[in-house]
């Protein structure tokens, strides 16, 4: 009994409602300012809300990263999928690519990642 009682208080945690995804793209420094401007403009139009963002510059390179922290319903995907391409055609980003913090149902869960 004890062992069910386990297993039932297990399954009745709560899990978190959207999904949390990690948009990151690799960009020459000098475009990061415009690139931030308009991916909150492209994020705000599909309805993503950025809950964190991290900027990295190197010294020995002309380049930055920045990473967005987002929450990205289901329904949503296909649309950060479209944003990813978009951006990835643009001269200053040199990669771009995302991933998915899904919730672990049943075995493993491993983190997606999509390119």
């Amino acid at each position: 009994m004890r062992v069910f009682q386990t297993f039932q208080a297990f399954q009745s945690q709560p899990t978190r409602a959207t999904p949390v995804s990690h948009l990151t793209i690799v960009c020459l420094a000098e475009a990061l300012g415009a690139l931030r401007k308009q991916m909150f403009i492209d994020l705000t139009a599909l309805g993503l809300r950025a809950t964190h963002v991290s900027i990295t510059r190197w010294n020995d390179r002309d380049e930055a990263c920045a990473t967005v922290t987002l929450d990205c319903p289901q329904g949503a995907r296909a649309s950060l999928t479209s944003l990813v391409m978009r951006l990835s055609g643009e001269r200053s980003v040199r990669r771009v690519f995302w991933s998915d913090d899904t919730p672990r149902r049943t075995t493993g869960g491993a983190m997606a990642a999509h390119a």
